[in-house]
């Protein structure tokens, strides 16, 4: 079976779970290192985690490390970060600079366009 040579990783946790969302960055950055074409999608519950404020006060336990130092550590191996417009603007009322660097807005179409793509493996956290 030939390998994959993209990986998208759809985030729908957000940061009312904070143990679940961590995981999506490990494994994007992890992807992103061995030399994978790699992308965070983040909806619905997603955009949370990218917020004002969230990624330095998000952590999984009281003295655990903050969410954003898996963030930089995907940021870091390559991961590029997409963030459904509507889930951002309308459930999380986030503007237009609301995104932290190394993040854009997408919408339904290019997240359909790259999961229809078979050369792509999603996951879905």
């Amino acid at each position: 079976m030939e390998q994959k040579k993209k990986f998208l990783f759809v985030v729908s946790t957000g940061k009312n779970e904070p143990k679940k969302a961590f995981t999506p960055f490990y494994y994007a950055a992890a992807s992103a290192s061995m030399g994978f074409d790699t992308y965070l999608f983040f909806l619905a519950e997603g955009p949370s985690l990218l917020m004002k404020g969230v990624p330095e006060s998000l952590k999984t336990t009281e003295d655990g490390e903050p969410l954003k130092k898996v963030i930089d550590l995907a940021l870091r191996n390559g991961v590029k970060m997409l963030c459904c417009s509507t889930s951002a603007k309308v459930i999380w009322k986030m503007g237009d600079g609301d995104l932290p660097s190394g993040a854009e807005y997408a919408g339904a179409v290019t997240l359909i366009e790259m999961a229809s793509d078979p050369e792509t493996a999603v996951f879905y956290f």
